[in-house]
């Protein structure tokens, strides 16, 4: 069986006013220091009139000016006019003045009191708001209902309910680590970060922090089970893998302390995200890594030392 930590060194865890010539032309749109801003009451004119949600790149119009969006475009074909005005339109055209204005105008974004700084063109406001890192997250402790950022989180965990709490910070797309668990909850914070690969270093990949519930229960007369699941939300062009071991070398009780054997437990599990607004997930939908009493001999009073692997995989 192949080892993921093979060849890597694991952590020891103890727990100006403008001139007065010719105006210069304006800046591309991506590249504007200046954005706009749009009311709530103003945004309903910046989504489809057919499915509502945020128009985006192609936009559609009919010969009288009402736009749609690409697949209800699709939708619509088939009836050969405008479904508001009734002009016949054969097919409808593209809207470039529409495209270039919603694209261009910014939001400020609801998370940003938990520090979210990013400032995402109205069009893509729905794909950031399932992917933002800095969505608020409840406290799974029974009866609080403490609310907050990741990194709020992890202060609250280890301040609030004193549960074990690790930071991890690792160069590239995995961290390899040994992790002490106790019963109950564990947390891991890990931060990813590194140079593109495949030999373009002009690509920097950004710091990426991903915060980890490591769950360990007893389950009688079987042993401890431990599921991973991450607390938040992660990019949906991403998936986090992670690789739990556990190995333990058996001796016998005599003065020479002879060699019996040893076993190695290890499991990969897609991690799943909760962001534990309705509490933890059932255990029956979590996959979980055992590790049986017999196994661990006369540590399975203690809490159990496991070796994690965990790695940032791009779906695209």
């Amino acid at each position: 069986m192949e080892e993921p930590w093979k060849d890597f060194d694991f952590d020891d865890d103890n727990d100006s006013p403008g001139s007065s010539g010719p105006a210069a032309p304006p800046p591309p749109l991506e590249s504007a220091a200046v954005a706009a801003y749009v009311m709530v009451d103003d945004a309903d004119a910046l989504d489809c009139s057919v499915c509502c949600l945020p128009l985006k790149p192609p936009i559609f119009q009919c010969d009288v000016g009402h736009v749609v969006c690409s697949p209800c475009r699709d939708k619509l074909r088939g009836s050969g006019k405008c479904h508001l005005c009734g002009t016949a339109t054969g097919d409808y055209r593209r809207c470039h003045a529409m495209e270039r204005l919603v694209e261009s105008i910014r939001f400020p974004y609801p998370y940003a009191v938990h520090g979210c700084t990013a400032m995402p063109a109205y069009c893509h406001k729905q794909s950031h708001r399932q992917s933002c890192p800095h969505a608020p997250c409840r406290c799974p402790g029974k009866d609080c209902g403490f609310i907050g950022s990741s990194a709020m989180l992890l202060d609250h965990f280890a301040g609030a309910h004193g549960w074990p709490c690790t930071t991890r910070t690792r160069a590239g797309k995995t961290c390899r680590c040994s992790i002490r668990l106790s019963d109950g909850f564990n947390f891991l914070l890990t931060e990813l970060s590194g140079d593109g690969e495949g030999g373009d270093h002009s690509a920097a990949i950004p710091s990426n922090k991903y915060l980890f519930l490591l769950n360990v229960a007893r389950q009688q007369e079987v042993g401890r089970a431990i599921s991973v699941l991450l607390v938040g939300r992660k990019p949906a062009s991403k998936a986090l893998k992670c690789v739990l071991t556990y190995s333990r070398r058996h001796h016998d009780d005599s003065e020479h302390q002879k060699f019996l054997g040893s076993h190695l437990l290890q499991s990969e599990i897609n991690v799943g995200c909760w962001d534990l607004s309705t509490g933890l997930p059932s255990a029956k939908d979590c996959f979980q890594f055992i590790v049986p009493d017999f196994v661990l001999g006369g540590d399975k009073e203690n809490d159990i030392q496991v070796k994690i692997s965990i790695s940032v995989v791009d779906l695209e």
